[in-house]
């Protein structure tokens, strides 16, 4: 199926790995020209020099997405390449780890909220502005399945996931008008590299457990769904939330 995402722009936040690496190279291979954007410049560079390897165009920016000058510059400077932004995806988040709420120190706290929201609506208000002002456009959120039911000792990335959710209908609620719409995806489990560790083990079994698929998803899975949302195809979709969990909450076992 021709996704009709030839000639469109595609900004991505977090795409130096991961679920934004998988998405970037997706969005790419459908026709697409991606922004790749993450804090680490060389992982930015690797993936977009993939996408150029494999016959796409791309750019690469080293970017801290709480950093709203940077934002401000970096989304600026990518319409001056491309000439508009027709889609942004949100990826970028803040490593996490499991740790008590009362133990939890302040700045822990204070650096996942900024890049996980801060950064979210850094980036979609400098996007939004470019977008309002040429007619159009999407935005693309990536929350969490732990944004309606957190697990304990993830005070914060649960938190940030859920204002994610909330700033994402502001957004399609205020932009409508202006052609721009928003929708906000809740992945379950996606294993990536990174995460594979923590999935190991009896742990790893009472998560599958509760999933009706019984298997974590894939980064492929998720980036093909990342590609319709990203799509014209699926322009009527506002809002959300989008799931992509195998089955994580359709029935209580």
């Amino acid at each position: 199926m021709d996704l009709e995402l030839s000639g469109k722009i595609v900004v991505v936040t977090g795409a130096g790995r991961g679920h934004g690496e998988s998405m970037s190279l997706a969005l790419a291979q459908a026709g697409a020209t991606v922004a790749v954007l993450d804090l680490d410049g060389e992982s930015a560079r690797r993936v977009s020099d993939e996408i150029v390897r494999r016959g796409g165009a791309s750019s690469a920016h080293q970017i801290d997405v709480t950093d709203r000058a940077a934002v401000e510059t970096a989304m600026q400077g990518i319409r001056s390449q491309f000439g508009r932004i027709d889609v942004l995806i949100n990826n970028a988040c803040a490593a996490i780890r499991r740790i008590p709420f009362l133990e939890m120190e302040a700045a822990e706290w204070d650096q996942v909220i900024a890049v996980n929201l801060r950064g979210a609506f850094n980036c979609s208000q400098m996007a939004g502005r470019i977008m309002k002002e040429q007619g159009g456009g999407r935005m693309i959120n990536i929350s969490s399945f732990a944004a309606g039911l957190p697990a304990a000792g993830f005070a914060a990335y649960s938190a940030s996931k859920a204002g994610l959710e909330a700033l994402s209908k502001i957004v399609a609620g205020e932009l409508g008008a202006f052609g721009v719409t928003a929708v906000y995806v809740r992945p379950g489990v996606v294993e990536t590299e990174f995460t594979k560790p923590g999935h190991a083990g009896e742990v790893g079994e009472k998560m599958r457990s509760v999933i009706a698929s019984g298997r974590f998803g894939t980064t492929e899975e998720l980036a093909r769904v990342i590609c319709f949302l990203a799509s014209p195809l699926s322009e009527y979709v506002n809002g959300g939330p989008i799931t992509v969990d195998g089955g994580k909450y359709v029935c209580q076992f």
